[in-house]
């Protein structure tokens, strides 16, 4: 196992369908990671994202939204538009390996928001810790929280992109080196299952398919 850059990314939206809904908030850590839980955080990127106009009225952010992340409509004023966004974005992510919990949601709003859309490549790959930790512990819930707590990661304001990220960037460290050691490929990896079925496929993505036996995962 040896040390990599990875930039670990959160998008925060106004729902989860990218051609309807929109993105609200970015955030992500650039860090080098490394066996034993390593980690050496080497910059950060946040920034709200401004709500556009349809039909000539300006999009709102639902109230469940407000309740779940604590973004509101005064947040996102004089934010950059999201072109401008997503591009500051992958400037930051650069070359590095992207990390994302649920990977493939993010990338689906980023593809959806960018003129380059699905032909945007990652050239050092990809690694979704849902996926890991799926792969990892196939019948446990995969969601961020549960699983954080199951590797007793702190995560602090969930649905808010840097938390998110932070607790990401520390689930990270702790599933690659446990994958690594079992032998258990991850890297553009994405996981469908009958509970909770794929929505998108990332260029270049592994599929696998594994059934859990427990409750349906939530959030």
């Amino acid at each position: 196992m040896e040390n990599e850059i990875v930039t670990v990314l959160d998008i925060e939206t106004t729902g989860l369908d990218p051609h309807t809904d929109h993105i609200t908030e970015i955030a992500a850590i650039r860090a080098e990671v490394g066996p034993g839980g390593y980690i050496r955080e080497i910059g950060r990127f946040q920034t709200y994202v401004a709500l556009p106009d349809v039909n000539g009225e300006a999009v709102e952010i639902p109230e469940f939204i407000t309740e779940l992340t604590g973004i509101k409509a005064e947040d996102l004023r004089g934010a950059p538009s999201v072109w401008s966004a997503i591009g500051a974005l992958l400037a930051f992510v650069g070359e590095a390996a992207v990390i994302a919990h649920n990977i493939p949601f993010d990338l689906r709003f980023i593809a959806a928001n960018h003129p380059l859309g699905d032909v945007i490549t990652y050239p050092h790959g990809f690694a979704c810790t849902r996926a890991m930790s799926r792969l990892i512990d196939p019948d446990e819930n995969a969601s961020l929280a549960p699983t954080c707590e199951r590797y007793g990661i702190a995560l602090n304001g969930h649905h808010r992109a840097m938390n998110d990220v932070e607790a990401t960037l520390q689930l990270y460290a702790v599933l690659k080196e446990k994958a690594e050691v079992n032998g258990i490929t991850y890297r553009n990896v994405v996981v469908d299952s009958p509970e909770r079925p794929l929505t998108y496929t990332p260029p270049g993505a592994i599929v696998r398919t594994i059934e859990r036996k427990q409750t349906k995962e939530v959030a």
